[in-house]
């Protein structure tokens, strides 16, 4: 175990990929605890510099106090990765984005990103933000919440759920992740390995948070922050995220976008990343066994050209 109360996911195997160089400039676009950066500066004494980017304040302050030993090599940025063109100025030789919400996160009952009892119903990242999962159950209306948990949560009974959440809400305020768990559970009645909220906690705060939105900015972005022969290293962990890589890699790596029944290509697309990972790479048997929320983890990777 790395910490009582945090796991960095695939840690040696992105490391790996990254192909650290001496001088080289690294971006961790989702420092969360620090795990990935700790693993870089350990790795390689080496390299230039680390720029270190979340979005949550309170993450940036607790892996300053983890990372202090190396702060002469690391920047730390508070910011949305999706603004990247906005926060750095440079170009850099390796990327790791990990989509994962991290253990702290977790388990502060303030931020509300569990169904755990006495979870405020928040999920927010970023605290400057307005929207939290308390005004979308207590005042969006059932289609708009009902589309929420269907297209973020692919939840197959969303209408349902989001009808149940209005008949109670109509009766009292939803305050509590536990509140909203009772309220699944009367839908969700079936037997399943994952709990029977899971979907529609997911679909929150994605939805709180523009989630996916911001995955396609950065994805689109990031070719300019990129040197030639720098890696871009992914870690999702639903397939919501997974296909917006997928489709993103598949992109960057075509040389044509014209229908193959034209027989001349003059669509002008350039190839702006060699795929390195045909598959997705998955968590060992291991990691899965210390640290279970891994399971569902896939990474796939790129390398500029």
């Amino acid at each position: 175990m790395e910490s009582d109360y945090h796991f960095t996911v695939m840690k040696n195997e992105a490391i790996k990929n990254l192909n650290l160089k001496r001088n080289g400039t690294y971006l961790d676009a989702t420092l969360g605890m620090g795990g990935h950066t700790d693993q870089i500066s350990k790795t390689r004494n080496d390299i230039k510099k680390i720029i270190c980017l979340d979005n949550d304040i309170n993450s940036i302050k607790l892996a300053k106090i983890r990372l202090a030993k190396f702060d002469d090599k690391i920047e730390f940025i508070c910011g949305n990765f999706k603004d990247i063109d906005k926060l750095i100025n440079e170009k850099v030789d390796g990327v790791i984005l990990d989509l994962g919400i991290s253990t702290y996160q977790l388990l502060n009952a303030d931020r509300g990103f569990s169904f755990k009892s006495g979870n405020k119903l928040d999920m927010r990242i970023s605290l400057e933000q307005e929207l939290t999962a308390h005004e979308i159950v207590n005042t969006f209306s059932v289609d708009k919440i009902s589309e929420i948990l269907k297209n973020y949560g692919e939840e197959k009974n969303h209408f349902k759920i989001a009808s149940e959440i209005a008949r109670q809400r109509t009766r009292c305020e939803i305050s509590t992740a536990d509140e909203l768990n009772k309220i699944i559970k009367k839908i969700n009645k079936n037997s399943s390995k994952i709990n029977s909220s899971t979907r529609t906690f997911q679909a929150l705060r994605i939805a709180v948070n523009n989630e996916l939105d911001a995955i396609e900015k950065f994805l689109e972005k990031s070719e300019y922050i990129l040197n030639k022969g720098a890696r871009l290293v992914v870690i999702t962990f639903h397939s919501l995220e997974d296909r917006i890589v997928k489709k993103f890699f598949k992109l960057s790596e075509s040389k044509c976008l014209c229908p193959e029944s034209r027989m001349m290509c003059d669509c002008k697309k350039k190839q702006t990343l060699k795929i390195i990972t045909k598959k997705p790479i998955r968590p060992s048997v291991e990691e899965v066994l210390e640290n279970p929320s891994s399971r569902s983890a896939k990474m796939r990777i790129g390398e500029a050209i």
